[in-house]
Formats: C-alpha cells, sequence, structure tokens
C-alpha cells in the first residue's frame, strides 16, 4: 500500500534539531524541510505546500507567536495545523498559543515518542479534513454542473414551444401562396410542400426523444428504397418560403453518376439535411444556401448495382461563419457557436448535435468548415447501398428533342448560372450563360441567335420581367420562347409576369426534372394551361393606378398584417412591411414612403416615438433625403380609450383608424390622403401637422358585448376572406394558435401582478380578436388591457380565466363551422 508523502517545515534555530526530527519522522513518509528563522519561514510556505509546521516560539528577530498569527491571518494558510515546539513552558505562553490558532503545544526537553505520535495524529486529522473539503468541493462542482446541465435543458424546453412551431410557418406560407391559385401543377406542388412540411413538423417534435434514444443507445434505424434526388427536392421545398423572405437562392448539385435509386433511411437523412439547410438560412443574410453531393467512393468498373456507395453531402451557405475557437463546441448537445447566437437567432442548440450522431450511426461522419464573415460548409458523409435495378437517371442523358438547341440563361448568381449550364449541357443543348442583363442585351443586339432563354426574375439594375421586356423589343426577341425563375409566391398570372408574355415560370430552387418538363413542352409546342377568370375584387382594384401610393404598413401582430395587406392589395398597392418603429424607419432609411399605417404599441418602439423620429428627420432633409413632404401617417391602433386619438395627433400622426379595421375604413382614409400626397410632394411637413382636412373617425368607444349567442360575427370574418374556404381556414388557424399563447402568457402574467405585460398582451390579443369579429370577447380584452395601462391589476386574474372559458367556446364554435362546411370547401 502506498501511503501519502507529507511535507513538514521545522522552524528553528537549533542546527542539530532538524537532522535529529529527520531521523524520527523516517519511517512515516514524512519529507522535512527547515527555516531558522522567521522571514526564511514564510517565504518557505509562500512557495511550497505544507502539512503540517512545527514552530519554535524563540526565533532570532521575528518571534514564533509573529510568525503563528500571519499563518491564521492568511487564508492561503491557515488552514495549515502548526505544533508549537518550544522552551517556553509557562502557562500564558501557551493560553496565547492556542488562541492565535495551534493545534498543539509541545515543550523541549521533549519525549521522541510523544512527538512522533503528536505529528502523527495532526497529519491523520488533516489528512481527513483534506478528504472532506475536496469531497464538499467534487459534490459543489457536481451541483453547479447538475444545475448547469438542468438549466440548460430547461432552456431547450422553453424554446421548444417556438422551435416546434417553425415548419408550421411553411405550412401556413403555403397555405397562404394557395390563396387566388388556379388549380394546376404549381398548386400540386405547393400541396406537396405542404404535406412534407407537416412530416418535417412531426420529425422535429420528436427530436427530444430521438436525443434520448440515441443517448441510450435505443435508437433504430430503417433500411428501405428512397430516390435521392427526390429526398433532396423535398428538403429544399420545406425551407424555399423561408430562403424567399430573407430572398436567399437555394440550390443543389449532385455529380454525374450518382444511382438514382438507394437503400437508407430516407427519414434521418432528410432530417439531417433539413436541419443543416435551417442552420444555412438562419445564418445568412444575403447570398445563398447550396447542397453539393459527390461521390467519394464507388464500387469500381464491375459490380452489379448492389454494392455501397460512400457519398459526401455538403451544405454550404455565405452566412456570417463560425470563429474557429468556437468549433469545438458546435456539436455538443444544448449549445452554440456562442452565447449571443441563441439571443439573435434563436434555437435550442440540439440540433447539430442530434443531425452528428444520426450520420455516424448510419455508418458516417460530419465536420463543418468556415470562415468568419464567409460562411460555413457543413459535410458529412454516408455510406448508401444502390438497388439492383437502378439505372442511370434519365436527367443525366441526352434528349433528342433538346439537342443543339441554343440556350441563354441569364442569372446574377454564379451557382444557379454554373448548375443550370452544366443540367442542360447533359440533354445536349448548347448553353450560354452570363450573370447581367447587360451583357445578355449586348449580346442579342450584337446579332447572337438563342433559340429560348432562362431569365432570373430577382437581378440587380435589371430584373427579369424588365430585361424580358427589352428582349422583345428586339427582332430576335419577338418569338423567342422566354422561361423566368421566380422566387415562392411569384406566379405567371401577376400582371407584371404576363405582360411580358413568358412561356412559363419555374419557381426555385430548380428541380431538374421540372426544368426538363418545361423546356420539353416549350420546344414541342403544347399549350399552358389555361387561364383562371379573376375573382371579383369588393374594393375597387383600380385605385392604386389613380392614385399611385408607396406604402408601408406598421404592426407587430401577424393576423393584423395579413388582414390589412389583404385590403391593400384587393386595393391594388403592394405594402411594405414593418414590425415595429425601428424596422419603420430603417425602411424609410432605404427609400421614401407617401403613406405609412401606424400601429402604436409595438415592441422596441412605439408608432408615437417613431411618428416623432420621422418628423424631425423631416426638418432635416439635407441629413434625410428620404423623408420627404408630405409624409401621410395613420395610426391604426386597438388603442380606442380616451385621448388615445389626441395623442397620436399630438405625436405628428395625421389620422386615427381605430381596430378592428373596416375595407371602408382603409378605403376612406387611402382616398382622403391618397390625393394630397400625389398633388402635394412640395408641401411642408408644417402644414401637414396641423391635422386632418376633414373630421376624421373619432376614437372608438370600448366595445360592449354583443347580444348575440354566437361568440364570433361570421359575417365579418367571411368577408376579410371573400368567402374562401381556404383562406377562413388559414385565417383560423393562425387566430387560434396566435391567440391560445397569448391567453396563455395573459394568465401568466396575471398571476405574476406584470401589468405592462397584462397590458402589452392584451393590446394585442384585443386588436386581432375585434379584426377578427370576436364578439364576448374583446371588452373582456379591453378592461385587462385597461387594468394594465393603470397598473391595477384588481381583477385580473378572474378575468383572465373568463377570457379562457370564452376563447374555447370560440374555438369550439369556429371548429363546428369549419366541420359544417367542409363540403362546401372541398367542391370549391
Amino acid at each position: 500500500m502506498n501511503l501519502p508523502v507529507y511535507n513538514l517545515l521545522l522552524v528553528e534555530d537549533d542546527p542539530e534539531l532538524p537532522e535529529l526530527l529527520g531521523n524520527l519522522l523516517l519511517d512515516d513518509n514524512i519529507a522535512l524541510a527547515s527555516a531558522r528563522d522567521a522571514a526564511t519561514a514564510l517565504a518557505l510556505v509562500g512557495k511550497r505546500h505544507f502539512d503540517l509546521i512545527l514552530l519554535d516560539l524563540g526565533l532570532p528577530g521575528m518571534d514564533g507567536f509573529e510568525v503563528l498569527r500571519q499563518l491564521k491571518a492568511s487564508p492561503e494558510f491557515q488552514s495549515i495545523p502548526v505544533i508549537v515546539l518550544t522552551a517556553w513552558n509557562s502557562t500564558s505562553h501557551k493560553l496565547r498559543g492556542f488562541e492565535l490558532g495551534a493545534t498543539d503545544y509541545l515543550t523541549k526537553p521533549f519525549e521522541s515518542a510523544e512527538l512522533r505520535a503528536r505529528v502523527r495524529s495532526v497529519l491523520r486529522a488533516k489528512r481527513l479534513q483534506d478528504e472532506l473539503t475536496q469531497a464538499n468541493r467534487d459534490l459543489l462542482a457536481a451541483r453547479v454542473a447538475a444545475e448547469s446541465g438542468a438549466r440548460a435543458k430547461a432552456d431547450f424546453l422553453a424554446n421548444m414551444s417556438h422551435e416546434i412551431r417553425t415548419p408550421m410557418n411553411g405550412i401556413i406560407a403555403m397555405a397562404g401562396l394557395l390563396l387566388d391559385t388556379p388549380l394546376n401543377h404549381e398548386q400540386h406542388g405547393y400541396l406537396e410542400t405542404i404535406y412534407a412540411s407537416s412530416e418535417s413538423l412531426l420529425t422535429i417534435i420528436n427530436d427530444i426523444l430521438d436525443f434520448s434514444k440515441i443517448e441510450s443507445g435505443k435508437l433504430e434505424l430503417e433500411t428501405q428504397p428512397f430516390d435521392l434526388r427526390r429526398c433532396i427536392e423535398e428538403s429544399l421545398d420545406l425551407l424555399a418560403a423561408k430562403a424567399a423572405e430573407k430572398k436567399l437562392d437555394l440550390a443543389y448539385q449532385m455529380e454525374d453518376g450518382i444511382p438514382a435509386q438507394v437503400q437508407g433511411d430516407v427519414t434521418r437523412l432528410r432530417q439531417v439535411l433539413v436541419n443543416l439547410l435551417g442552420n444555412g438560412i438562419k445564418f445568412t443574410n444575403a447570398g445563398e444556401v447550396v447542397v453539393q453531393v459527390k461521390i467519394l467512393a464507388g464500387p469500381g468498373t464491375k459490380h452489379n448495382g448492389s454494392e455501397q456507395w460512400h457519398l459526401q453531402f455538403s451544405v454550404r451557405d455565405t452566412g456570417i461563419g463560425i470563429p474557429v475557437d468556437r468549433l469545438a463546441r458546435l456539436f455538443k448537445s444544448f449549445s452554440q457557436g456562442d452565447a449571443s447566437t441563441a439571443r439573435n437567432y434563436g434555437g435550442t442548440g440540439l440540433g447539430l448535435a442530434i443531425s452528428k450522431r444520426l450520420a455516424e450511426l448510419m455508418g458516417g461522419k460530419m465536420w463543418v468548415e468556415s470562415v468568419p464573415e464567409k460562411g460555413s460548409t457543413f459535410h458529412f458523409t454516408l455510406p448508401l447501398q444502390a438497388l439492383p435495378e437502378a439505372l442511370r437517371s434519365t436527367l443525366e442523358k441526352s434528349e433528342p428533342r433538346l439537342a443543339a438547341l441554343r440556350l441563354l440563361i441569364v442569372d446574377d448568381n454564379p451557382t444557379n448560372c454554373r448548375i443550370l449550364t452544366l443540367q442542360t449541357s447533359k440533354w445536349g443543348m448548347l448553353p450560354r450563360g452570363t450573370q447581367t442583363a447587360a451583357q445578355a442585351l449586348e449580346w442579342l443586339r450584337g446579332g447572337e441567335q438563342f433559340d429560348l432563354a432562362i431569365l432570373d426574375m430577382q437581378m440587380p439594375g435589371m430584373d427579369g420581367v424588365m430585361l424580358a421586356s427589352e428582349i422583345r423589343k428586339l427582332p430576335a426577341g419577338l418569338t423567342m420562347p422566354l422561361v423566368l425563375l421566380t422566387s415562392m409566391g411569384v406566379r405567371a398570372q401577376q400582371p407584371e409576369v404576363a405582360q411580358a408574355c413568358f412561356a412559363s415560370c419555374l419557381t426555385k430552387p430548380i428541380k431538374p426534372a421540372q426544368l426538363h418538363e418545361v423546356l420539353v413542352r416549350i420546344v414541342s409546342g403544347s399549350k399552358p394551361v389555361a387561364k383562371k377568370a379573376p375573382a371579383i375584387a369588393k374594393l375597387d382594384p383600380t385605385l392604386a393606378g389613380r392614385l399611385p401610393l408607396r406604402v408601408l404598413l406598421c404592426d407587430d401582430n401577424a393576423i393584423n398584417q395579413k388582414v390589412a395587406l389583404r385590403l391593400l392589395q384587393q386595393m391594388g398597392y403592394r405594402a411594405d412591411q414593418a414590425a415595429n418603429g425601428v424596422e419603420a424607419l430603417e425602411a424609410l432609411d432605404r427609400q421614401p414612403y407617401d403613406l405609412i399605417f401606424m400601429d402604436v404599441m409595438m415592441p422596441e418602439m412605439g408608432g408615437l416615438e417613431a411618428t416623432e423620429v420621422i418628423r424631425e428627420r423631416q426638418r432635416k432633409k439635407s441629413e434625410f433625403p428620404n423623408y420627404k413632404s408630405p409624409i401621410i401617417i395613420v395610426a391604426m391602433t386597438a388603442n380606442a380609450m380616451q385621448g388615445d386619438r389626441e395623442k397620436c395627433l399630438e405625436a405628428g400622426m395625421d389620422d386615427y383608424i381605430a381596430k378592428p379595421v373596416r375595407p371602408e375604413g382603409v378605403r376612406t382614409i387611402v382616398e382622403r390622403w391618397g390625393a394630397l400626397a400625389v398633388a402635394s410632394e412640395q408641401v411642408a411637413a408644417a402644414d401637414l401637422q396641423s391635422g386632418p382636412a376633414s373630421g376624421g373617425p373619432g376614437p372608438a368607444a370600448p366595445a360592449k358585448p354583443a347580444p348575440e349567442t354566437e361568440p364570433v360575427d361570421m359575417e365579418r370574418l367571411l368577408d376579410f376572406t371573400d368567402g374562401d374556404p381556404d383562406s377562413l381556414k388559414e385565417l383560423v388557424t393562425l387566430y387560434l394558435t396566435q391567440t391560445s399563447e397569448q391567453i396563455q402568457g395573459l394568465g401568466a402574467a396575471a398571476r405574476s401582478g406584470s401589468a405592462q405585460e397584462v397590458r402589452r398582451l392584451a393590446h394585442s390579443c384585443a386588436g386581432a380578436s375585434a379584426t377578427c369579429g370576436m364578439r364576448q370577447l374583446v371588452p373582456m380584452l379591453r378592461e385587462l388591457e385597461r387594468q394594465g395601462y393603470e397598473e391595477k391589476l384588481t381583477t385580473a386574474t378572474r378575468l383572465c380565466q373568463e377570457v379562457s372559458v370564452e376563447f374555447e367556446r370560440i374555438r369550439a364554435f369556429l371548429g363546428a363551422y369549419l366541420a359544417a362546411h367542409s363540403d362546401f370547401a372541398a367542391k370549391t
């Protein structure tokens, strides 16, 4: 048994005592050091670790009492036991020694056996004390680590409610795009995306379960045949709408020779791809996110097609990148590259950990390469088994109907341009690509001939529609078939697109199969699907033509934004959006606006404060050229309390429209102020701040409960959705989802006594509820808002309970209504 070695310091001016004690303690695993004076002793203690000090009191210069006092006064050395070994034998000396902190007191001359026994006893007690201290430290560290882990998991669970809704955004976005869309091939594509989004939602909901299974080694992988290209395209479709919102390009490229049909776990592969693509889009503000698949190792030249192929998948973005010192923690559970990342971008920090473990479980590995401010590339490898009957994809073969056709490709994104060039070359076409519209026009004006052209919609300087118009002016372009590449939501039926007479529109990310189908259809002369006659709008769709205005809508509530944007669209306006006053100012810094609909209560900066800043900047035209005069600012708010209208006008607003917003109210505002904005570009801002020319609507009185038994004004709700069942279902789903969360937050805020939070949530919830025609719910929310405003939550808890009951009544009513009209919805 190896006994520990103890370090003992002897402070003694007798030169013979160190040798004597050394021999005495030789068999006790004690290493003896000595000092002949106080200064040397204190210096040694500061440099080395000692388990015990034997201290003489009668030292030259500084005596032992002073040494003892200094040792015990120091937090670093006070735990070292000290045995006084001295010839001073009086009771007063012993008392003073113990008072200063001595562990024991032994007088000279001493018995060797007694000294040895006391030293061993003190050292044994010291060892036990050290072990206890270390055990306590370990327990404390373990407790801190456990609490940190518990907090991380608690934060994860708290964030999951937000993260689970992310795929639902895809579903809602697709449903919105389907509004007013004819039943054609495009609509079928959207429906497929909606279905795939729901599958992705189930996957994310099960992420935490997957993580638990991975950690316990109980996750089971499936092996089934699947189409690799389709798996990648479905992953891109799930996030195409999000990429379009940020104006990012999504693309993918597969190396030639990769088998079309493989065996593996398609669900887990899609989960990894969606995770990496989602991260790329989240952390990229401009540029592209591209998936590439290449062959690492094939089965060789002689194979029956059933051997393993080792493929490398890469997801590259042009985002913020990751610093080198943070790469190591990137794949750890509940961790992100930086603590600020979660605050700025959200997320649980679990996705990459799950993706890495899934790749490893499928027989591959994952790593990342990144350059800060340049972007990141996540790589992972997989062994996949090709099906014996898997043949070379038809998309890699020459297409006789397209062979030798000269194709013009215009896309400002070099990756898209390269992918289109490579893909069409495989079909035997003769592509020529450029990244600028000017270069394309120069080629055409120079006499170069092309059989058809592919134009990107979003390009700097001259977009695809403008380029098409210029091409149509050239003799060689009059009859040339043109294909437009668009982002999600841009359709061929839109007026500006239809005027350019495009042969077809393709939605990004480009799928080779769809591109092949469109090009073959164009050259074969097939007619496009007949267009559906547009529905008659209730509002004047020519109003924007008569009163052309640049409109900005500033509101933080998603439902209010959707309703207001739809009303403005029915009048022909395409308004820009801002979620708070800060975003409104940023929008004005980018371009001027004629009319701003401004909510009052918003996060970061409210409408009143934003209006004051706008009016101040209008006085500094040289510094802020976009803040021209006039800028009509109209309060569009649920604030209907006494004095609210006056506050808006005093802040510099021109008019006031109370929620719930009526179509005729918006039309009245546009007609009242539109003529002035169009005809008075030179009018000073001071002339407008004197108030509206004619009496605007007064502040709406707080709504009283309607006598009707039905909790919802369905006539109003149907009015906003034009009676379209799909549009109604979308709005109802959005309202119920958002309001459910707000009511839960209201209850928590009321119980905690947070008046400001009660006011904020009640205000937002009341605005959306009034807009959607919730009769009895609105006055309850108005009362909660009032109590929050006055910071007197006297009956807030009870009111929140009543609000919850009424909301469940609304939910049941709407559910029953939608179910009863499902047959009508199916037929339409």
